[in-house]
Formats: C-alpha cells, sequence, structure tokens
C-alpha cells in the first residue's frame, strides 16, 4: 500500500463520518424545531385565547325575601378590554329560545340583564354589584339555559361558547 493512497482513504473516511454526523445532526435539529414550533403555536393559541376565555355568561334570578322575583342573565368579562358584537342566546321557562340578548360593547366586570316583556326582551345591563337584592345563578334548571354566545374580542378575533360552555375561535 502506498502511503498516499492511504491517506485518501483515510481523507474519505473521514469526510464520510462527517457527512453521516451533519445529517443525523440535521436530523435531531429538525426534530427540536419542530417541538419548539409546536410550543410556539400553543404559547400563541394561549395568548389569542387568552381574553375570550374570560367572557362568559349563565341564567340567574334576583331574589327578594327568599323568592326568585325576576330571571335574567349575568354576562361577564372579566378580562382587561372590552369585548363587542356580544349576543347571548338565553332559553326561557318553557325552554324555547328568548329573543337573544344583543350588545354592541360589554365592559369589564359583570352585569346583569333582566327579561322583560318590552319589544327588546331584556332590559338595560346593570353592574352586578348594583343591586341590593341577591342575584342568584340558576344552576339545576333545564329549561332556563345559556344556549350559546358569540362576540369579537379586542384583537378582532370572533368567539362562540356553545351550551356547554365550550370555546371556539372563528365559528359563525
Amino acid at each position: 500500500m502506498q502511503l498516499g493512497s492511504l491517506a485518501d482513504v483515510i481523507t474519505a473516511l473521514t469526510a464520510i463520518g462527517a457527512l453521516i454526523a451533519a445529517i443525523l445532526g440535521a436530523k435531531h435539529a429538525g426534530r427540536l424545531f419542530a417541538v419548539e414550533a409546536r410550543r410556539d403555536e400553543s404559547t400563541a393559541a394561549r395568548e389569542r385565547q387568552s381574553q375570550a376565555s374570560q367572557v362568559f355568561a349563565w341564567v340567574a334570578s334576583r331574589i327578594v325575601d327568599d323568592e326568585a322575583k325576576a330571571y335574567g342573565a349575568v354576562v361577564v368579562n372579566s378580562s382587561e378590554q372590552a369585548i363587542y358584537d356580544v349576543t347571548v342566546r338565553v332559553t326561557g321557562a318553557s325552554g324555547a329560545e328568548r329573543r337573544p340578548i344583543e350588545l354592541t360593547i360589554l365592559p369589564p366586570g359583570a352585569y346583569y340583564l333582566e327579561e322583560s316583556a318590552e319589544a327588546y326582551a331584556w332590559e338595560f345591563a346593570s353592574r352586578l354589584r348594583s343591586f341590593d337584592e341577591e342575584i342568584r345563578p340558576v344552576t339545576k334548571s333545564k329549561k332556563r339555559t345559556i344556549a350559546g354566545m358569540r362576540f369579537r374580542d379586542s384583537s378582532n378575533l370572533t368567539w362562540t361558547r356553545d351550551e356547554t360552555g365550550i370555546l371556539v375561535s372563528g365559528a359563525s
């Protein structure tokens, strides 16, 4: 064996080894990148949903002398920014849907809207804490429920909650 050809073989083997190491390193880097990309997407999804997850509603009754004197809905925006184009679908005592609650804007806070026989079917929204009477959640009725809600957050994303409270982005 000649010295030149042995050096050529060693150089070729070294180059092949370096190529294999580079391929394995690239595969490993690709897997790490995919993990990081999924983590970043998950973080971004949580950030997109952060305001929407703080918006919800429930059916309530206004209690006077330990009796339910009126029924309505509590709509809550626990975030620090207003939400827009709010529609809350509510079922009444018969289980049929009433005319929906429609609000152009809902500032941060908890608001009670009482059922009304008037044209709009709901009284004006009042801060929950402004009532002297107890506003009690209706938790056992199968007929008086929130049938769903839809709103637009401060990032202009549209959200819906179904009758079970599940939050979905972009639904119509």
